[in-house]
């Protein structure tokens, strides 16, 4: 039986499904043993989420928890996980004194990475993990899937500096934008596309329309990551027949927003998917500055609108030909194009594409045009 390890910041039962979440889930099914570990769930962050009203339905337990069939949890319980304080040496401070607290990771990840044919890090603070993992074992293989700019998440910077050094501890580095694919100084480096779930994906027509009443143009935006909410608050504003919803938790909002302009909050997965299946344009609200580009290959709203064949509004920095369905704010006629835009859904690669993938050992060359064909598991 083959065996893979994923560390990962999340939880594999949230309710919010990320990649890591159908990597496992097709690796489980294509007969893989799997230990799914959590990484930075702290005692600080639980309260945070408490205190936020997002705390998740169970809690986690110390050690190795089995899960289901051939799927286990990896967790261990510290207090703090490293924040930004806003003192740059405090940070380093805090970060090495989780660093030593993280050695406790040793007796729980020992026995699972010394049995693991492959060993998957997530980007963001598990990957401050593969130092530890190579002293523990140090002809593991490890793949650094890259699912975020690090530099664009709020971390500390001393994490953020030392991204690239522990990446070079890594045998495989993959990712699925070229863009950021080319900051990488690696000798090892695939393109490997995310994916969508697409035997999970209900039909539009097989789900009720949860609009009704409809507005003349319903626009959803499936997440707040990065969210430019400023930005959306004046594109509704100024397009009246356009009602905008906003999925997602939302940290920071304007004085007064738009009566078109709904926040619905955390919702259930499949009342999301509602909302995009039977939604006129599919909202990429991201925060238009230098580097956002990687998000037209790595964010999954607006993969699940490429799957619906929704058009797609963003900044105009996210546009590129490659996606066609992109339109940007400042296009003249961005509001006609959405208006008038008919349904092209595409042929997205399913996530269990991308778990054959990471499974595989596979070097490729720059400039990492083409996506690195997924081998058999």
């Amino acid at each position: 039986m083959k065996r893979a390890v994923l560390l990962s910041t999340h939880l594999p039962w949230s309710d919010r499904r990320a990649s890591f979440h159908w990597i496992a889930d097709a690796l489980v099914d294509a007969g893989w043993e799997v230990d799914f570990a959590t990484i930075g769930y702290s005692h600080l962050a639980r309260l945070k989420q408490r205190r936020s009203g997002d705390a998740p339905s169970r809690a986690p337990r110390r050690g190795r928890t089995c899960l289901g069939p051939r799927l286990h949890h990896l967790f261990l319980p510290q207090a703090f996980h490293p924040v930004v304080t806003g003192s740059p040496s405090l940070d380093v401070m805090l970060g090495r004194a989780w660093q030593i607290s993280s050695r406790k990771w040793v007796p729980i990840l020992s026995d699972p990475i010394s049995r693991a044919d492959v060993v998957i890090v997530e980007s963001g603070l598990p990957l401050a993990l593969v130092p530890l993992i190579r002293r523990m074992a140090p002809d593991a293989s490890i793949t650094y899937r890259i699912n975020d700019d690090v530099s664009a998440m709020r971390l500390p910077r001393w994490l953020k500096a030392s991204e690239e050094r522990w990446a070079g501890m890594c045998d495989r580095l993959s990712l699925a934008s070229p863009e950021l694919a080319r900051r990488f100084d690696h000798p090892n480096v695939t393109l490997d596309p995310m994916g969508v779930p697409r035997d999970t994906l209900p039909a539009k027509d097989g789900m009720a329309d949860p609009y009704l009443p409809r507005h003349p143009v319903e626009a959803v935006c499936a997440g707040t990551s990065h969210i430019d909410l400023r930005r959306l608050s004046d594109w509704a504003q100024d397009h009246p027949l356009w009602r905008c919803h906003i999925v997602g938790r939302v940290k920071e909002r304007p004085d007064a927003l738009p009566a078109n302009l709904v926040l619905h909050g955390e919702l259930p997965y499949c009342q999301m998917l509602d909302l995009v299946a039977h939604a006129d344009v599919g909202l990429a609200a991201y925060r238009d500055c230098p580097g956002v580009e990687y998000q037209r290959a790595h964010s999954n709203r607006i993969q699940l609108y490429r799957h619906y064949g929704l058009p797609i509004l963003g900044p105009d920095r996210l546009c590129h030909p490659s996606v066609p369905a992109l339109l940007g704010y400042e296009q003249p006629d961005a509001a006609f194009r959405c208006e008038t835009w008919r349904r092209r859904p595409e042929a997205l690669p399913d996530w269990s594409d991308l778990a054959r993938a990471l499974v595989q050992n596979v070097e490729i060359e720059p400039p990492f045009d083409v996506a690195v064909p997924p081998a058999r598991l």
